[in-house]
């Protein structure tokens, strides 16, 4: 495997290769994107790329942990720090600000799952692993909101994580399909109000999220 870049030159080189292959990823899909179109586009010599990725596979993996990075570096510092209702209803809203300007909507790691084929074993790993630290970051926060008497207690929060994230890709693609954004944040604010509860009241008991009447 080739040896990863250890200059600023080197690094700089990688990251206009990457940049140009989630570009042309994005436009034209994965399997239609060759080696030569991603050296034309990032101006990179045929040496410099060999250098740096031993072949499509190779790029095609590097481009999926980038695009993981991406997603959950944009979320964050809220993604890791939940721990209310009212954070997690934060989280949904930032989720569908941050499509509110694209054109096509689309997640960057949710529409490689149709784009890597069986042969493409350890991006379809780096994806998967990418969808579990997503999940697991989900996870702990509702543990925090469970214990903070934010969340429904029938509910285990392991689930409630997976429900999120069905909810988000889900709104994604609706909204992709329809150029409506709002489909995404509807999706995400019905399936959490259906999960939060508020705050505790006077009674002593706590009140349903307005969004689960």
């Amino acid at each position: 495997m080739p040896s990863p870049p250890t200059t600023a030159k080197g690094r700089a080189t990688v990251q206009r290769v990457l940049d140009a292959a989630c570009v042309l990823f994005a436009r034209q899909g994965i399997r239609a994107t060759t080696l030569d179109q991603v050296q034309a586009a990032s101006a990179t010599g045929r040496s410099q790329l060999y250098s740096y990725f031993a072949g499509k596979a190779d790029l095609v993996t590097a481009v999926v942990n980038q695009q993981v990075e991406r997603v959950l570096e944009a979320q964050q510092p809220l993604l890791g720090s939940i721990a209310t209702a009212a954070d997690v209803r934060r989280w949904c809203e930032l989720a569908a600000r941050q499509y509110s300007a694209d054109d096509p909507v689309r997640c960057p790691i949710g529409s490689l799952v149709h784009e890597l084929g069986e042969q493409d074993l350890d991006a379809r790993a780096a994806l998967a692993a990418g969808f579990t630290r997503w999940h697991t970051a989900l996870s702990t926060g509702l543990r925090r909101v469970r214990d903070n008497g934010g969340l429904a207690p029938y509910l285990d929060p392991d689930a409630a994580a997976s429900a999120l994230l069905a909810a988000y890709q889900g709104g994604v693609l609706l909204a992709a399909a329809t150029g409506d954004v709002t489909r995404l944040s509807a999706s995400l604010t019905t399936v959490a109000g259906g999960m939060l509860v508020e705050p505790r009241s006077g009674s002593g008991m706590p009140r349903q999220s307005p969004s689960r009447r």
